[in-house]
Parts: C-alpha cells; structure tokens; sequence
C-alpha cells in the first residue's frame, strides 16, 4: 500500500501535477510550511500585497525587469520551505492562504519594511475572475443562465485569491514601516513608468524606461495571450506559437478552454528554441504579434509553411472561442443587478458577500477613503445594504 502510493505520488511529480500531489500528502503541507519556523536571515526589502483580477502578474513582471527579484511565497496552500534562504528582495503575497499556519509562520519575520499594495474595485475584481474563469471552460458555457451559476461559484470558491485586503494586509501589518496603495491608474500603462520610477529610487534600482515596454503590454487582460503558447506537431515535428511576453516569461500555459481538445499539451516553453517567424499578426488583436518556434534547427521551408498554416488555423478557432466569450461575459452592472434582483432569491448570499468586502476594505476606508470613493461599483453594491453592515 505504501509503495503504491509513493508510486503514484512520483508520477504525479513527473507529470507536473502539482496540486493533485499536495491534495494526496495532505501531512506534506504542513511539514514543509513548518521548516520556516526555524531561525532565517531577515534579507527582504519590501512586500508586495495583491490577488487575482489585480494586476500582479503585470506588476511582478515590471519589477523583475527593475532587478527588485520579487519571490510569490505561497504555492498551493504551502509556504515554500526555507524561503527566507533564497535569493529575493521582495516578498509577494498573492492570496489570503486557507493555511492557518501562514500567519505563526510570517511572524517568524520581524525585519520592518515598506508595503505595497495593490487594489481595486472589489466589483471589478469578481468581474475579472469571473470572466477568465469561464474562458477555462467556454465551450460548455451555452448561456447566461450557465455563466450566472459560476459567477455564484467563483465568490464562493476563490474569494480569498482576490479582493481579501484586510485579511492580506493583518498577516504582514506587524512587518510594516509605511503602506502605498497602488491603483489600477498606477498600474497601467501610463502610470506604471512613474510607479517603478518612484519604487526604483527608493531601494536605488536601475531603471530604463526605453525598454520598459519593449515587447507587448503586459498589462492589458485580454484574452488573447491568455491562449498561448500553443504547441503542435507536423511529420513528428515539434513546433509552437506565443505572444512575446508568454514566451520570453517562460512559466505560461495557456489558459483556453481547459477542458477540451484545443487545450492539450498545456505546457511552458522552456529549453532551447529557434525562431521561424515573428510577425504573424492577428487583424483583431495587432497589438500582440505572434512568434513561430520550432524545436530542431534547419527546419525546410515546405514544412515551415505547414507550420505557419496551422498557427493561423489555430488563431481562427480561438477568435470564434474569444468571440462566444464575448457574448456571454460580465460588466460590473451587470453583476450587481444580478445579486440584487430579487427574483434570484440571492439576498443572505448577497448580504453576506457585501460584509466581507466591507470589512476586507476597513483599511483603505480609514488610510485611503479617496481610494474608496473610486470604487463606484462597491459602493453602489454596498449602499443597498446599508444599514445592514
């Protein structure tokens, strides 16, 4: 028996499953988090506080380009071991973690640093998670009746991956020597050049601002690159297309449509590559060209066109998958009037979901209430409660 489970929990480990192994070792979990609670050097600089629907994939990516090494501590509930010992500058919390542990474990640290954290429109944070969740699985979403069930699904299942501020902010708050809130305007495309410029002065990171930018925006949500890299084979071949950024990134998979055939050989691109086209471009997403990799050398040309046909065949049958996405997703108003619309009989679900922003956003409301004031779709959601919080 014995055997035959640590059988099973190697091939688990050889296939990249990671998630299913932790689900098996359970007592694993909570023996790796524990080994942080021996004495480390106290080597970070900064925190970074964010979630999904964020931005942190975008800011992370920035502040790796500054040289500022930020390290994600959480994976899969653990706190990776002895992660106090490796070589990292900033310590990134994307969650609040389900792992009692996490909180004995971070008061382990008491070197006193700048917090950063990122926020947004809690409405617009659901939007966002809502909406990429169903890209996972979009072709067996056939109406708005089947999209309104996962959106239920998404706030009762992955609240603590996106708008918990409070309860992210509480578990470093004894670490902290001043907080910065970082918006969605700071983030952006226009902002982010003046937020790294800030944030490199102060810890003396070298910044250019020429190549900030240097391939695609990074920034941008859309769905697009969200369904590359895309890797295929023609006469035993081995070829695959990416937008820049998920390629060069090195630790994407695609995120389309999870459950189906045009999601297979879902994997990061890593190792040597050579590139046989750079400029394939799509008419509705120009801003994100397209790279054609092979795998061998000296790849002939009749089999580079091959190669080049199946990328834009591709590209067509993610653009209709895109299209019926489109039709089916979410806007803020949207999401409200659904949770409030009476008929839904969704009152205590929707009472219950306007607490726990309200006390997620205790913070910003007391340091920040400018930054509160922005959340127009919060406040419209949480004014129908009022009284009642």
């Amino acid at each position: 028996m014995i055997i035959r489970k640590i059988k099973s929990a190697i091939k688990l480990i050889k296939g990249g499953r990671f998630g299913a192994f932790w689900d098996k070792m359970p007592f694993a979990k909570q023996i790796l988090s524990s080994t942080n609670l021996l004495p480390h050097p106290q080597n970070y600089k900064y925190i970074l506080l964010g979630g999904h629907g964020l931005g942190m994939t975008a800011m992370v990516y920035y502040l790796n380009k500054l040289g500022a090494k930020p390290k994600e501590i959480w994976s899969y509930e653990i706190i990776r071991p002895f992660i106090f010992y490796r070589n990292f500058d900033g310590m990134v919390l994307d969650k609040a973690p389900l792992n009692k542990q996490s909180s004995i474990v971070l008061h382990t640290c008491n070197k006193n640093v700048p917090i950063y954290q990122i926020v947004r429109d809690p409405i617009s944070v659901i939007k966002s998670n809502i909406n990429v969740t169903m890209f996972h699985s979009i072709s067996n979403i056939n109406n708005k009746s089947e999209a309104q069930n996962m959106l239920i699904d998404v706030i009762n299942n992955i609240s603590h991956l996106m708008f918990h501020f409070a309860s992210m902010r509480q578990l470093v708050d004894h670490l902290k020597t001043d907080i910065t809130y970082l918006t969605m305007n700071d983030i952006n495309d226009t902002g982010i050049e003046t937020t790294l410029s800030k944030f490199a002065n102060r810890f003396k990171y070298k910044i250019d601002t020429k190549n900030l930018h240097e391939n695609e925006s990074v920034i941008k949500g859309s769905l697009f690159p969200r369904c590359f890299p895309h890797s295929f084979y023609i006469n035993n071949t081995k070829f695959a297309i990416s937008t820049i950024s998920r390629l060069i990134g090195g630790g994407y998979v695609k995120e389309i449509d999870m459950n189906s055939d045009i999601a297979k050989d879902r994997e990061c691109i890593k190792g040597q590559y050579f590139i046989l086209k750079d400029n394939i471009i799509s008419d509705k997403f120009p801003q994100y060209p397209i790279i054609l990799i092979s795998f061998t050398n000296n790849i002939d040309t009749r089999l580079q066109e091959l190669a080049i046909k199946e990328a834009y065949n591709y590209i067509d049958a993610i653009l209709k998958m895109i299209d019926k996405h489109n039709k089916l997703c979410f806007n803020e108003d949207e999401i409200i009037d659904f949770l409030l619309d009476k008929k839904n009989n969704l009152e205590q679900f929707s009472k219950k979901l306007a607490n726990d922003i309200n006390k997620e956003l205790s913070y910003i409301k007391q340091e920040e209430p400018k930054i509160f004031d922005s959340f127009i779709y919060t406040k419209r959601f949480l004014n129908y409660f009022k009284g009642d919080l």
